[in-house]
């Protein structure tokens, strides 16, 4: 980050673009400093939760987005300028600066209030498996909440009352309940108690769970109207549910996870898992339905076009393959920064046909 910030000041005092010497070097000292705070932040919260470093770690969190779009500004800037010296164009330099900082500020405001405001996503999905015993069931299913620092009590809040007001028949919570650091358990897990489904709420562990250094104190205090089905299989509506640990998977180790679990091939299947990357193994199982969250669809631009590309299939929406269909949701909260720019803070409601 520093070197980032350096370069982004290098590009603007080149450039001249702020009027004033000493608001310049009070910017760039600001620039030097705040990693330093905002990294002290980040191992004191580890195990320690104090409403003054909460804010701390917030404003780093986006200071983390502001730098990223500001360190693009400076490369695009870069480009321009060479096209200036060596083609001989006379593009005004300044003023494309001026605009594309502007512009930039604009894109992560929005990026901030998108990020803050959940919206309802609806996908129909076709399964002769599943049609007959889910028809006219409200399924509803959310990821990543990242519950901690930066989302807490209010923003659950606002996740349990828009998907009470949809009447869901079941709920999934695909991992990632928390973002891994110290916070006040009881007081944040509070709105979990309002969620309401006709047969229950139902929740497998993702990857963030595991940086947790006070796992066991997390666990003491997990949402008592979350059934956590991690490990586990259980049945509904003649479909076997099951719920597949987060950990660095090989093929071969869900393949025995599977068998564990007494798995059956040939009997309707809803298969939760954090982590889509190996959805593939599902499929050659004839796994009926497969959710899962994990990617936060790249979370903001350009990291989603950068991401979509990487990670190919399996990384946002709904996929078929043979004879089963997979969901994937961009996830209702963020891993830093606080911003969503191309993407949506999104809670899935699934019909099956």
């Amino acid at each position: 980050m520093v070197a980032s910030e350096y370069l982004i000041y290098l590009s603007f005092h080149s450039l001249e673009i702020f009027n004033s010497l000493y608001l310049e070097r009070a910017l760039l000292l600001v620039g030097m400093i705040f990693p330093f705070i905002f990294i002290t932040s980040m191992i004191y919260r580890q195990k320690h939760f104090s409403a003054l470093n909460s804010w701390v770690y917030t404003v780093g969190a986006l200071w983390f987005g502001i730098i990223f779009y500001l360190f693009v500004v400076a490369f695009i800037i870069s480009i321009l300028v060479l096209i200036n010296n060596y083609l001989g164009f006379n593009l005004p330099i300044r003023f494309l600066t001026i605009t594309l900082v502007c512009l930039a500020l604009f894109v992560i405001t929005y990026g901030i209030y998108n990020a803050r405001n959940p919206k309802i996503v609806r996908w129909e999905i076709k399964s002769k498996t599943l049609a007959k015993l889910w028809k006219d069931k409200k399924i509803i299913f959310i990821s990543d909440t990242h519950l901690g620092n930066m989302r807490r009590e209010k923003f659950m809040k606002k996740i349990v009352d828009i998907i009470n007001s949809e009447k869901p028949y079941i709920t999934f919570n695909l991992g990632d309940l928390i973002d891994g650091p110290s916070f006040d358990y009881e007081k944040v897990f509070a709105p979990f108690d309002d969620l309401k489904a006709t047969v229950g709420n139902y929740y497998v562990e993702g990857n963030h769970e595991g940086y947790s250094k006070e796992y066991s104190l997390f666990r003491s205090h997990f949402p008592k109207n979350l059934n956590d089905i991690t490990n586990k299989k259980i049945t509904i509506n003649g479909t076997q549910i099951i719920g597949l640990p987060y950990h660095k998977k090989s093929k071969n180790k869900i393949k025995n996870e599977l068998n564990i679990l007494d798995y059956n091939k040939n009997m309707p299947s809803i298969i939760l898992m954090h982590d889509p990357k190996n959805t593939s193994v599902l499929v050659k199982n004839n796994a009926s339905l497969v959710l899962s969250g994990h990617t936060h669809g790249g979370q903001f631009f350009p990291i989603t076009v950068i991401l979509k590309i990487l990670h190919g299939a399996y990384f946002h929406g709904v996929y078929y393959t043979a004879n089963t269909v997979s969901a994937i949701s961009s996830g209702v909260g963020e891993a830093m920064p606080p911003i969503r720019i191309g993407t949506n803070s999104e809670i899935v409601v699934l019909t099956i046909v």
